[in-house]
């Protein structure tokens, strides 16, 4: 390979890599926005048995769809997080067909990309902790659903508002950060 077409080769991989780095950050915009803007909102009234639980229902499954939504962009970016570093891995070796295991390896000249890996790393681990609290406040919302269709219960609106709490409070507001 030519020193023009290594240098060509050099430049689609770093572009791809800043490609990849922004998809992130947009899905994981998107997806906090769909917490804050969608999930949220549905979760800040209090949910009653009787004659509010049609409504209590509605809202329920508006916000379920958000957190699925949420969940699944930040899913998304994760993947694409992977993507990402193996691109760095292969395109910033020696040999692109023997890639490096680690991004320390990379040479000073990769300067911006293992800080890019860096910030990468602790996106990863914040998006995994938001699906893990959007997973919590998902099943509270299913232990809401499944209260309401027990109005008899003694202090089923007590429980569900516990529920809603701990979904809207602990949970959501823990994912959103």
């Amino acid at each position: 390979m030519s020193e023009r077409e290594r240098e060509m080769a050099e430049e689609a991989w770093r572009e791809r890599f800043r490609q990849r780095v922004a998809e992130v950050d947009d899905l994981f915009v998107e997806a906090f926005e769909l917490l804050v803007d969608n999930a949220r909102i549905h979760l800040e009234a209090q949910m009653l048995v009787g004659a509010a639980a049609a409504a209590a229902r509605a809202r329920l499954q508006l916000a379920q769809g958000a957190l699925e939504d949420a969940s699944g962009k930040l899913a998304s970016a994760m993947s694409l997080m992977v993507g990402a570093k193996l691109l760095v891995l292969r395109g910033g070796s020696h040999d692109p067909l023997m890639p490096y295991h680690d991004i320390g390896h990379l040479g000073d000249e990769y300067a911006a990309e293992k800080n890019a890996c860096a910030k990468l790393r602790g996106a990863e681990r914040e998006a995994e902790e938001a699906c893990a609290r959007i997973g919590m406040c998902s099943g509270h919302l299913e232990t809401i659903s499944l209260l309401l269709d027990h109005e008899n219960l003694p202090g089923v609106n007590d429980l569900i508002e516990n529920e809603r709490l701990d979904a809207a409070v602990d949970d959501l507001l823990a994912a959103i950060g």
